[in-house]
């Protein structure tokens, strides 16, 4: 259910997914590329970046909690 939660945020709001997804840089880089693109082109492409936004939010959860572990030998 994480990952369509995910992807739901990012359609409702750019950037909102990939924070939930814990990436928080990523998802204020996206913010800054939707509002940025958004506002040179006139709003042309929202729908596309929104899209585009919503999958990336669904794939980047897969790697949640994901924390590579090393082992020191003592």
């Amino acid at each position: 259910m994480g990952k369509i939660t995910a992807a739901f945020l990012s359609l409702l709001f750019p950037g909102l997914g990939q924070f939930y997804a814990g990436r928080m840089w990523r998802g204020f880089g996206i913010l800054l590329l939707v509002v940025g693109l958004c506002l040179l082109t006139g709003g042309l492409g929202y729908t596309l970046l929104i899209l585009l936004a919503a999958y990336d939010a669904y794939q980047v959860y897969d790697c949640r909690g994901r924390r590579i572990v090393r082992v020191s030998p003592n």
